[in-house]
């Protein structure tokens, strides 16, 4: 128990230790790194924080990486909105089985888990034109690198920690940039009118992630914007159902502020998804669906829909474990 609180007064530390600072200049940069990752995360209307499961369950919340199991790997592409904007990622998570053995670090007895994924964003073919040499066409790349790290605290009750190493880098035209950022999380299991449950904490981009431009016209820095999520999660119908709820504050930028709610129901081989997503400086917000088939045990197809207003986006991915 003494291991688990310091480890919630150290996540609120890392909040407290900078919230006082004055908000840096520059533009909300990485935008792209916030639309969400894990195609079963997003059906869930991002209501993820406190489920974080999977390879890609470190983007919401690190510590969730303490409780998967064996080596898994998983892999989208997607044209969003239908608009040219090509998104793609690959994660793997876990310590991949060496002959019969499967080595791991352990700490205390109990293994330290790892997981890295890398996302891509290219816009192709954007028009643009300059008096020395006419029209002409150039492409935009973004690419996100996150190294996730996580243990389990404590067996009894179950609790684990996690952080993120973030690495931020875009290209467009002769203009490069270069920044990088940590986050840190905290997930607690627990019994919640006796049904099982969790709780968690997590601080994304802690004092604002610097992003620094290189080769354009002042080389202008900009940041991403640090935020923090609460998050809870109850499994009921003899652990057929899972409800996710989950708040977010952008620490000092509040246009950042949102709800997510998110429903899962299993039967067998098939997971029927829905969830909500509502960012409160916005009237309304978003429903998104989806569905998951494990026809295998090593196998698992994810599907999202996520409406839009300037169109609609559909997710698939492949997740395989090993």
């Amino acid at each position: 128990m003494y291991r688990i609180t310091a480890a919630v007064i150290l996540a609120l530390s890392v909040v407290a230790s900078c919230v006082a600072q004055a908000v840096p200049p520059g533009y909300d940069a990485a935008s792209f790194a916030r639309v969400g990752m894990g195609v079963r995360a997003q059906a869930m209307g991002g209501a993820f924080c406190a489920i974080a499961q999977g390879p890609t369950g470190g983007y919401w919340n690190p510590a969730g990486l303490a409780y998967l199991q064996g080596f898994q790997a998983e892999g989208m592409y997607t044209d969003w909105l239908g608009a040219g904007i090509d998104i793609q990622y690959i994660s793997l998570a876990g310590y991949p089985p060496i002959g019969e053995k499967r080595p791991t670090i352990s700490l205390e007895g109990r293994p330290v888990k790892f997981a890295a994924t890398w996302v891509s964003v290219r816009v192709a073919d954007i028009p643009w034109w300059e008096e020395e040499g006419g029209y002409g066409t150039f492409d935009t790349w973004s690419h996100f690198v996150l190294v996730t790290c996580a243990w389990e605290l404590s067996q009894n009750p179950p609790a684990s920690i996690g952080a993120n190493v973030k690495f931020y880098h875009d290209s467009i035209l002769e203009g490069k940039s270069f920044g990088l950022g940590w986050d840190v999380g905290v997930l607690w299991h627990t019994q919640l009118f006796d049904f099982p449950a969790s709780l968690a904490f997590v601080t994304t981009d802690v004092g604002d992630s610097k992003i620094k431009w290189y080769g354009t016209t002042g080389e202008p820095v900009n940041y991403v914007p640090w935020l923090a999520r609460f998050g809870l999660s109850i499994e009921t119908w003899e652990r057929q159902a899972l409800v996710g709820f989950s708040y977010e504050w952008g620490v000092r930028r509040p246009r950042f502020e949102r709800l997510r709610a998110g429903l899962e129901l299993t039967f067998g081989w098939l997971a029927l998804r829905a969830g909500y997503d509502w960012l409160l400086v916005e009237p309304g917000g978003r429903w998104t669906a989806g569905v998951g088939i494990s026809p295998w045990d090593w196998l698992t197809i994810d599907y999202a829909l996520l409406p839009g207003g300037l169109g609609n986006t559909y997710l698939t991915v492949l997740q395989m474990r090993f």
